[in-house]
Formats: C-alpha cells, structure tokens, sequence
C-alpha cells in the first residue's frame, strides 16, 4: 500500500494521521492527514523550490460530513456545495479550497483524487493512505 500526499507534482509524504467515522451514523467525525514534517522541510528548505514559502507541512481535513456507502465503499465527490456546507479544506499556510473524489474501501484505503487552490494556482492533489496503519 503506498502512502501519497501529492501536491502538483511533489510528494510530501504521510505523517500523522487522525481520524474517527461514525459507520452507524454514516458520519465522518473527523480525517485528518498531514503530510511528512522531514520530507516537507526538505521541499521547503530548496530555495528554488516551488515550497520555499512555506512554514509548516499540508494537512487534509474533512470535519463532520455525512457520507452514504455504495458497495460497502465511502465516495464523496467533493463539490462547492460540500464546501459551503462542511470543514473541508487543505490547509497549507491557508485554508485552501479543494475539488475532486473523495472515497475509503472496504479496506479503509482512503484516496482523494483532484485539486486545490494554492496561491491563486489549481494544483492537482492527490492523497492515498491505508487508515488501519494510523
């Protein structure tokens, strides 16, 4: 199972991560991913390099968001409704919108597949990680 968290083209890797769903109340309490501190400091430390600017790794966040299962699998396409309507962002010195699929499999694989809003730019995002090794 490999662990991503790719933004544009750079992995920042996986570090930390949080979560809690509610399977009877079909409720995502909270996810939370942040990406690697290490791998993130070595992007950010390359003075040529598209992070320079940035002070503290990406995080993922979805904040209680109810979700329906379709084949025993979680899929939330992440629209500007869902955006209004819940604490759902990518968190990268700002809260920066996001846009795509978002799902978790029976094997509590979650992947986001799609893009983000940073510094006026849209970037993909892409984020894979296995929620049973946290």
């Amino acid at each position: 199972m490999m662990k991503k968290f790719i933004i544009d083209s750079d992995d920042f890797g996986v570090g930390k991560v949080t979560y809690n769903i509610d399977w009877e109340n079909k409720i995502i309490k909270e996810l939370v991913i942040f990406a690697d501190e290490k791998t993130f400091e070595n992007l950010s430390d390359d003075e040529r390099g598209n992070w320079n600017w940035a002070l503290y790794p990406p995080k993922l966040y979805f904040i209680e968001i109810p979700f329906e299962l379709n084949s025993n699998k979680i899929i939330i396409p992440i629209t500007d409704e869902i955006l209004d309507d819940y604490d759902v962002a990518l968190y990268f010195m700002s809260h920066n919108d996001i846009e795509g699929e978002f799902s978790i499999d029976p094997n509590e694989v979650f992947m986001f597949t799609g893009y983000t809003y940073i510094l006026n730019k849209r970037l993909s995002l892409e984020v894979e990680i296995n929620l049973k090794s946290y």
